[in-house]
């Protein structure tokens, strides 16, 4: 070997030692937490003989599946490279069956744990206080009891959500210490009480979802405090109406749904709406509403569903409607409302639910798109059946097809040349067979046997 390849060797190989012992790594007490970590959340295959930062078989799922991520991951710009730390913990759908850890305070540098959609039971601990997260997703296990008040000192948090487990009591007044909040969801728990007014403070939430629970009270004014709110779910929280004024400055709302408020009957009008020009989900459902649909709601030329169900709302369906045609749903089901249904919802209306109203049907045809189903009144047609009963008599300008028209099915003049063809080859077949003597053998046969 020449002394230049043995130089050029040699170099190589001082390279590769060089960023062997420089490579990063993760602080011996980091590690000793993740296998504690393992034992209380039931994570039996992570591969502690690998990198946990290095993103090997066990630690990283290298082509997750939407829902089913799996991550450690660590940031490894410390000490110039040298040193790691783990900054999110991703095990969503694990079939995990344990507890949550109490001591995430021992990663000094972790901002996510997202542990969605597994079997995991118990409490938040308080000790999770002291962490600095920016995201804590527990969505859809069995956790249980109230939220502990210390989650309100996580200045650093953005998004929380705690959906479809068993939480109960009353919120903390501290989680409106959390000033840079963005998400907050608690749907589909067993939360009580009132809105705590702290929650005014939370002016940088965007997305609120609370449908599903037990609060009690009013709708509280403060929500037009959270004027960078883009998403609100209330839904069969328990809460009721009406829904308040000030929800008017909320321009940036693209999805508004308020549904099932508790109330005595007391209706209330049309909530001010018209500043919402980026809405494109609009649920105003149950929401005991009262008087004529506003004729801002067409200037929502975004909207994808429109539920107006089962209000009180009366009158016309005014002619600005015309601007929500593009809707893929539209249901004003179970109101009040009357008169004639306009003629772009009978021509061009798809998924459209006027059921349950008192409409008055011009067309003796029921439309194909349009439920008018339990409608009161049913234009000229006669008769004193119960209108959910009738069948209306179509166009006079309808025929049905004659047997002379040409269609794709099949005529049954060639129905019956079929059968009639199929039988005389049967009978042609079975001389064929008489004749060679077919029958006598299987006769003579059966004489044999017996």
């Amino acid at each position: 070997m020449s002394f230049s390849r043995l130089l050029f060797a040699s170099l190589i190989a001082f390279g590769l030692a060089a960023y062997a012992l420089g490579a990063a790594v993760l602080p011996e007490d980091e590690v000793k937490a993740l296998r504690d970590i393992a034992k209380t959340l039931g994570k039996k295959d992570w591969n502690f003989s690998a990198d946990p930062c290095g993103g090997q078989w066990g630690w990283a799922n290298p082509h997750p599946v939407e829902g089913s991520e799996y991550a450690v991951y660590c940031n490894c710009t410390f000490s110039n490279g040298t040193i790691c730390h783990v900054t999110s913990i991703v095990l969503k759908n694990q079939n995990l069956q344990g507890s949550l850890p109490p001591d995430l305070s021992r990663f000094p540098y972790l901002q996510e744990i997202d542990l969605s959609r597994n079997y995991l039971n118990g409490t938040i601990p308080r000790e999770w206080g002291a962490t600095q997260m920016v995201n804590i997703s527990l969505v859809g296990n069995r956790f249980t009891g109230p939220i502990p008040k210390e989650i309100g000192k996580i200045r650093t948090l953005v998004n929380f959500t705690v959906e479809f487990n068993q939480f109960s009591g009353v919120l903390p007044p501290e989680l409106g210490n959390l000033s840079r909040l963005e998400k907050l969801h608690l749907t589909s728990n067993k939360f009580t009480g009132p809105l705590p007014a702290a929650f005014e403070k939370l002016t940088t939430l965007k997305d609120f979802r609370i449908g599903d629970n037990q609060f009690t009270g009013e709708i509280p004014d403060l929500i037009q405090k959270w004027t960078n709110l883009q998403k609100l779910v209330i839904q069969g929280s328990g809460l009721s109406g009406p829904i308040p004024p000030g929800i008017a400055v909320l321009e940036k709302m693209t999805d508004l749904r308020i549904s099932d408020l508790q109330g005595n009957g007391t209706g209330a009008p049309f909530p001010p709406l018209a500043n919402m020009k980026k809405l494109k989900i609009l649920i105003l459902r149950s929401c005991n509403i009262i008087g004529r649909i506003p004729d801002f709601v067409g200037e929502f030329s975004g909207l994808k569903t429109l539920d107006l169900s089962f209000n009180k709302l009366e009158g016309e369906i005014p002619d600005s409607f015309l601007g929500v045609k593009q809707a893929a749903y539209i249901y004003l089901t179970g109101n009040e409302l009357n008169g004639s249904v306009p003629d772009w919802i009978i021509k061009d209306g798809k998924s459209v639910d006027l059921s349950y109203n008192n409409f008055r049907n011009e067309s003796s045809c029921q439309q194909r798109y349009i439920n008018l189903f339990g409608s009161a009144s049913m234009g000229n047609v006669s008769g004193r059946t119960v209108p959910c009963l009738r069948i209306p008599p179509c166009q006079k300008n309808f025929k049905p097809p004659s047997e002379n028209s040409s269609s794709t099915g099949t005529s049954v003049g060639t129905v019956v040349g079929i059968v009639a063809a199929a039988v005389v080859f049967v009978f042609l077949i079975l001389g064929i067979l008489w004749w060679k003597g077919c029958f006598g053998q299987k006769i003579s046969m059966s004489h044999g046997i017996f």
